[in-house]
């Protein structure tokens, strides 16, 4: 990838996924993530977001996305709300020491391939994928208006409901690292049916 930092700020967080090309608002509040984002507004805007391990907090899993600030702005209280926009997906290499208060690491990049595939049939793919939505946002007590979700096109909104749907850690890793558009369009639609088969069986038991 050309132009982007070997050395990059990291914010380990559990649960929350960046994907290339998606936006993901934050909310700075502790001492060292407002240093690192100070850091970060200093050179070239860049934080790199990664998932800490589902089963032990203090490891990382090695495949993060690298995210760009593109707007932000300081509270009275003296945090920092920020937005970050995906830009590429990283896999870490080794762990930088320094005296900063937050982690550095030294990446390589991972190219996601957004191309979708000339076979599918993305207005009934979409359709159908937004039932999906409703039906498993529904399942989790969330509501989503129809008419917002039809303004976005499948491949924002497949990267959207990636980061936003309380799936877990696990799930939310294997959405991030899928290689290709096509393959997260699969991913998530398995989590979908899953998430749908389960719910069904509850209620039949209940």
């Amino acid at each position: 990838m050309i132009n982007l930092p070997s050395i990059i700020p990291v914010f380990p967080l559990a649960g929350a996924v960046l994907l290339p090309e998606g936006n993901l608002p934050l909310n700075i509040f502790e001492k060292r993530y407002i240093a690192m984002v100070d850091y970060a507004l200093a050179n070239k805007k860049l934080i790199g977001m990664i998932q800490t391990n589902a089963k032990d907090n203090n490891k990382l899993y090695n495949i993060g996305c690298l995210g760009k600030i593109t707007s932000y702005s300081e509270t009275d209280d003296n945090r920092y709300l920020i937005n970050l926009r995906g830009v590429s997906k990283f896999k870490i290499i080794n762990e930088i020491n320094n005296d900063r208060g937050f982690r550095q690491f030294e990446v390589t990049y991972k190219r996601m391939d957004y191309k979708i595939d000339v076979n599918f049939d993305t207005d009934n793919m979409k359709a159908l994928f937004i039932n999906r939505v409703k039906n498993y946002l529904k399942s989790n007590d969330m509501v989503v208006e129809d008419s917002s979700l039809k303004k976005i096109n499948y491949k924002n909104l497949l990267i959207m409901m990636a980061m936003i749907c309380p799936f877990s850690v696990n799930e939310k890793q294997a959405l991030l690292e899928s290689k290709n558009i096509n393959e997260l369009s699969n991913k998530i639609n398995t989590l979908f049916e899953f998430s749908s088969k389960n719910t069904n069986s509850d209620e039949t038991i209940n």
